[in-house]
């Protein structure tokens, strides 16, 4: 008697676990005395009954409770699209957001909405949902769950446009970011990419508006300076990479390379010609050195020379330069410097060397073809003479080992 005691017992228990429903879940409580329908007690027990089984996970009893309600009542809809939602159903969002729409006032339908639109990705919906809900209910959770699911949707597009990017659609990334930006026109990170993405797509006009509203920190000065270079104005764009932070990534060859980029801009024909000789002549190098380190020129201290050959030449006032700072040398005894004499390796190892030790560059040589190494700069072979390509990529590579 006993044991069927006990048995009788253990299956009443087991019976009331299997048909009450559990503690709630995620499903938001129905709120019923701020439902803006008309309902009797009864029917509100019956809604309330739907609710927690739905929310339980008893689907099929709360549907088949739904008979004890109205048909064309508004909390039946609401709680069949709760009982849709608890059963994984997807593609609710356009009826969920509806229902909530044509019911402004009532709460639990904007929090159904927060986590239909979340699961569906409708991020922003849910956001704004969560915002409704909040204003409803003025519950700081609902304000702090609307600006999670914003980062949210800006991380995901911001994510979007990087993709576009990459793969090489940049009109595509600047129309899905110029509509973002529409709507979050304070947002840094997508105004960036933005820029990027007018400059990918070559709408420089475009990207300097953009640009401007960006603050002159390091990465809003680099985007500046990008835009900058995109217009060709290269002195601008060495300045304002002059001015980002000195650990910024990659400032020293973003500024290089416009500082390069603005000295030819402005380089005078005897430099473009000296740069395209096809053989290397004394002047010539002459020329390029003091083109690429004008400031050697501080070191010119020495006596000033007369050569005969230099009056009335391109490269008479460089080479003078060059010969007073002990960089290059001319014969005093025959009064010829050599301008138009091509250049030879021994010599070229020679003036980099002395151009080395005038820019305070202990120890630097040349080096054939790509060995580069031990603070040499590479150099062709050079068995026919040097071109003024030879010299410029030569005179480059000195500038790249000097400090930014």
């Amino acid at each position: 008697m006993v044991r069927r005691g006990w048995a009788l017992a253990f299956c009443l228990v087991v019976a009331a676990c299997t048909t009450t429903p559990r503690g709630r879940g995620i499903l938001p409580d129905l709120d019923l005395d701020k439902a803006p329908w008309p309902m009797t007690a009864a029917q509100k027990k019956v809604a309330q009954k739907v609710s927690a089984l739905a929310d339980a996970g008893d689907l099929k009893t709360a549907q088949s409770k739904l008979s004890g309600l109205p048909g064309e009542h508004p909390i039946r809809l609401f709680l069949q699209l709760e009982i849709a939602f608890a059963a994984g159903e997807l593609g609710l969002w356009p009826k969920v957001l509806a229902f909530a729409e044509g019911a402004p006032s009532y709460r639990p339908a904007w929090e159904l909405a927060v986590l239909v639109g979340e699961r569906e990705g409708e991020l922003l919906g849910a956001s704004e949902a969560a915002k409704k809900a909040a204003e409803l209910s003025g519950q700081a959770r609902f304000r702090k769950r609307s600006e999670e699911l914003r980062l949210r949707y800006l991380a995901a597009s911001e994510e979007q446009i990087n993709a576009l990017l990459a793969g090489g659609e940049a009109a595509k990334a600047l129309e899905q970011a110029r509509t973002l930006l529409s709507r979050f026109p304070d947002h840094r990170r997508l105004r960036e990419l933005a820029v990027r993405a007018a400059l990918s797509a070559e709408k420089t006009d475009e990207a300097k508006l953009l640009v401007l509203p960006l603050p002159e920190d390091g990465p809003g000065l680099e985007l500046k300076a990008q835009v900058a270079a995109a217009e060709k104005r290269w002195d601008l764009a060495a300045e304002l990479y002059r001015r980002l932070p000195a650990d910024f990534p990659g400032r020293c060859a973003k500024l290089r390379h416009a500082e390069e980029q603005a000295r030819w801009q402005k380089a005078p024909g005897r430099v473009v010609k000296a740069s395209a000789s096809a053989r290397l002549s004394r002047g010539e190098l002459a020329i390029l050195v003091v083109f690429y380190f004008p400031q050697v020129a501080e070191k010119a201290t020495g006596p000033a020379p007369l050569f005969e050959d230099l009056v009335g030449h391109p490269a008479q006032e460089e080479a003078l330069v060059l010969v007073r700072a002990g960089i290059m040398a001319g014969d005093p005894l025959t009064r010829r410097f050599g301008p138009s004499r091509a250049v030879s390796r021994r010599e070229l190892e020679a003036v980099v060397q002395r151009l080395g030790q005038a820019l305070g560059l202990a120890n630097l040589a040349v080096c054939q073809g790509n060995a580069a190494g031990n603070g040499c700069v590479p150099l062709p072979a050079g068995e026919r003479g040097f071109s003024g390509e030879d010299a410029v990529r030569l005179l480059a590579g000195i500038r790249e080992k000097l400090p930014c």
